[in-house]
């Protein structure tokens, strides 16, 4: 039977034997549709538990969906990358990773809905897939070649349409912290997935493909994204700091809005380190570089980052800029110019540049900073009390706290989120896009319209009453987890999707069922908003039953809470107390073991998992 959305193929590779073998998507798109999904079943079946990241057993785990390669709005090239990540504290375990960018939908075309990579190979190689044939070749010329240079280098050698995703010194090096980058500034930042490339001495993924997507309604499906593009747009806003880029640098830039905010290209910028023209983008976390002095260095910095292949999230949040974890070590004297061995000057983009060469090259004190900020100041036994890391080895992000994001109540529910899962959960959709649409003058929704859109979408005005705090929070957290496994596996962008307000619907609601309708005309497979969050559910439980055979306990979602009991930006902190029951409550409607948090064998049973209920039975997990 001709199936739709999908292309019908996966390509697994053994680096160690070289061998090249093939199997049927469907096996699993049908309970996992793609993406992450497919990636946290391939992981339960092929990753032993006692692996660790850069062992050749641990497998990378590239996935794409079946929106993917199409008109789908935001879908494009999204692809998600998975397996035991060497950034995860205190030991290695499976998560997974997201880039944007064209890859993924190239990899479609050439013949293949994603890639596991196993093993290791004896010297650097590189894989060249085109149009159905896959090859693993030498990898010794371009071995040692930051991010740019190899894909102007394997662009020179397959064409100007080949897509690579590449490795620079950081993953060659093995830096924790280190990225798989494609294009100027696509990258699968968090994780250290980019050092996983390394430990298997594979450089680079070039694509090339002649095929397309096979839609199953195609008219249906035009029509519904010309409807979904009209309805899933983010709120208006000028790009952050858009008129201080200018301000500061005095030069023009384009900008570039994409389902991840505001991508601002710069070109031919001078650099102060090394005498060349930089052109690059920066965008997400990276524009906090252009706040050094001179601006040009600070550019430069974010864009060796990129060509390092370092992560800039852990960079910008761990390192730089006033109220960082290195700013307050080194005012406080904790960590000091004989511990760095160099000259500090942390408003110097000169300085941030030999900072990133160090830990791309595992230099000084870059091998330390190399294994990312908390494993740091283990080495250097000193500066745990300022980490900007909420849990799991993952830095703030946008919880409430350090950094900005939503207000109180709102960062309860990020708390949960933070609690359960295995990296930085995305919290846009629900905590801070409430803070979004209703704290600003002339919010297109009011608190009043916020509440019966609360009791439609998670049961109770309570979930998003400003004034409700600690109740009805698990119901919203549930909610928006399976969801977001299901974005990340059709896949659309998390910051469009779930498209829950709108500017321009009398009621302010959105259309929560726009990925089922678009799954639906695009595969021919029809499944409700309702089913599509039940794979959710599939897929989230799945996922916390490998951290279960991993040695996830409730002690271990528990250790957020010391973070939030720092009072946030109106001095409020957590309620211990509260929390905990709240925690309760969570892991009952889960259908998970208060005392354990681990997934009950009913629960596991329910959603067709019993084949995971079995072996966690045999590893007496209950």
């Amino acid at each position: 039977m001709k199936i739709h959305g999908w292309i019908g193929k996966i390509l697994w590779v053994n680096l160690t034997d070289g061998k090249l073998t093939e199997s049927d998507t469907t096996k699993y798109a049908r309970n996992f549709i793609g993406g992450r999904g497919i990636a946290a079943r391939v992981a339960w079946d092929e990753i032993p538990p006692e692996a660790d990241a850069f062992d050749p057993e641990n497998r990378l785990i590239i996935m794409t969906g079946p929106l993917n390669g199409t008109s789908a709005p935001t879908s494009g090239g999204r692809v998600t990358f998975a397996g035991i990540a060497p950034q995860a504290y205190p030991k290695p375990h499976y998560t997974r990773s997201n880039m944007g960018g064209y890859w993924g939908a190239e990899l479609k075309y050439a013949g293949y809905d994603g890639l596991i990579i196993e093993g290791k190979s004896c010297s650097p190689v590189y894989l060249w897939i085109k149009d159905g044939e896959a090859e693993i070749k030498d990898g010794q010329e371009i071995w040692g070649l930051d991010t740019f240079a190899t894909q102007k280098r394997l662009m020179k050698q397959y064409g100007k349409t080949a897509q690579s995703i590449c490795i620079g010194p950081a993953g060659e090096n093995l830096v924790r912290i280190a990225t798989v980058q494609s294009g100027i500034e696509n990258a699968a930042g968090q994780g250290g997935f980019g050092a996983v490339m390394g430990s298997k001495n594979l450089k680079a993924v070039a694509v090339r493909g002649s095929g397309g997507v096979p839609i199953a309604r195609p008219e249906e499906f035009k029509e519904l994204c010309k409807y979904a593009s009209s309805v899933a747009h983010p709120p208006k806003e000028p790009p952050r700091d858009h008129a201080l880029t200018h301000k500061a640098c005095g030069m023009s830039c384009s900008t570039l809005e994409c389902g991840a905010g505001h991508a601002r290209i710069f070109k031919k910028v001078k650099g102060k380190v090394h005498p060349i023209l930089y052109t690059g983008a920066v965008q997400c976390a990276s524009p906090a570089y252009l706040r050094f002095r001179p601006w040009e260095a600070g550019f430069e910095a974010a864009q060796l980052a990129n060509r390092y292949g370092i992560n800039h999230w852990e960079i910008v949040l761990g390192l730089t800029g006033t109220g960082r974890w290195l700013d307050l070590c080194y005012k406080e004297g904790i960590i000091t110019e004989k511990d760095l061995a160099m000259n500090v000057d942390l408003d110097s983009g000169k300085f941030w540049c030999e900072i990133l060469r160090k830990i791309a090259y595992k230099d000084g004190i870059g091998k330390i900073f190399a294994e990312g900020v908390p494993r740091a100041a283990d080495i250097l036994g000193k500066g745990k009390e300022h980490l900007p890391h909420v849990a799991h080895g993952y830095e703030t992000h946008w919880d409430g706290h350090l950094f900005g994001g939503p207000r109180y109540p709102y960062w309860i529910v990020a708390a949960l989120q933070w609690a359960m899962d295995s990296r930085d959960p995305l919290i846009h959709c629900y905590a801070e896009e409430i803070t979004y649409w209703t704290s600003r003058p002339g919010s297109p929704v009011s608190i009043e319209q916020l509440k019966a859109i609360g009791k439609r979408l998670y049961g109770s005005e309570l979930a998003v009453d400003p004034e409700s705090n600690y109740e009805y929070k698990a119901q919203p957290t549930i909610w928006h987890q399976n969801r977001l496994a299901v974005d990340d596996s059709v896949p659309v962008c998390e910051e469009i999707f779930p498209t829950i307000y709108s500017r321009t619907s009398s009621d302010g609601f959105g259309d929560t069922s726009l990925e089922s309708k678009l799954f639906s005309a695009a595969t021919g497979v029809d499944m409700t908003e309702e089913e599509l969050d039940k794979v959710g559910d599939r897929i989230y439980n799945l996922e916390r039953a490998i951290m279960v055979r991993e040695g996830r306990t409730r002690r271990v979602d528990e250790t957020v809470i010391p973070y939030f009991e720092k009072p946030d930006r109106a001095g409020i902190r957590l309620d211990v107390t509260k929390f905990r029951a709240l925690m309760d409550e969570f892991y009952n409607i889960r259908g998970w073991d208060p005392a354990t948090g681990w997934p009950k064998r009913e629960k596991l049973v329910e959603l067709g998992l019993k084949d995971v209920a079995d072996e966690l039975a045999r590893m007496k997990h209950w």
